[in-house]
């Protein structure tokens, strides 16, 4: 049975804020479109059932730049497979939301409201955040 959990209530709360900035259909140079539309809404769900259905995660470590991160589809993706990852997957994914953080710290991505850039980056630290104690639980504190 699915049942929401804290961070699921945040992703819903936040897939909604990513689909609500009228009349931008910011296509990021190296990241999904940060619009409103359906298709740049429909493109961020696919990229992130995409991530955490890959067996391989073979995205995982792959360099990240801003308007990845400002889209948050990584974020979703981590949370998805959080329980399914390895040991020095989820150091690479905290090492990675380390590098998000200073990416985010550029301020809001081209098309990305001040809102949303804020949402993003609290939504960072608490992925980051799950998946360390993920990380610490599953493999102890000196990994």
């Amino acid at each position: 049975m699915w049942m929401l959990q804290p961070m699921a209530i945040l992703a819903i709360g936040l897939a909604t804020a990513l689909s609500g900035c009228a009349g931008l259909d910011t296509q990021s140079a190296d990241g999904p479109c940060l619009g409103d539309t359906p298709e740049c809404v429909a493109q961020r769900t696919a990229l992130v059932r995409g991530m955490s259905s890959d067996p391989s995660r073979a995205w995982i470590g792959q360099s990240v730049g801003p308007g990845t991160a400002a889209s948050g589809v990584r974020l979703f993706a981590y949370q998805n497979v959080r329980d399914k990852l390895s040991c020095p997957q989820l150091a690479v994914a905290v090492q990675e939301l380390d590098a998000a953080k200073q990416l985010l710290a550029g301020g809001p991505a081209p098309g990305q409201t001040m809102l949303r850039h804020n949402d993003i980056k609290a939504m960072t630290n608490d992925v980051r955040a799950s998946l360390a104690t993920s990380k610490q639980k599953k493999c102890g504190a000196g990994t």
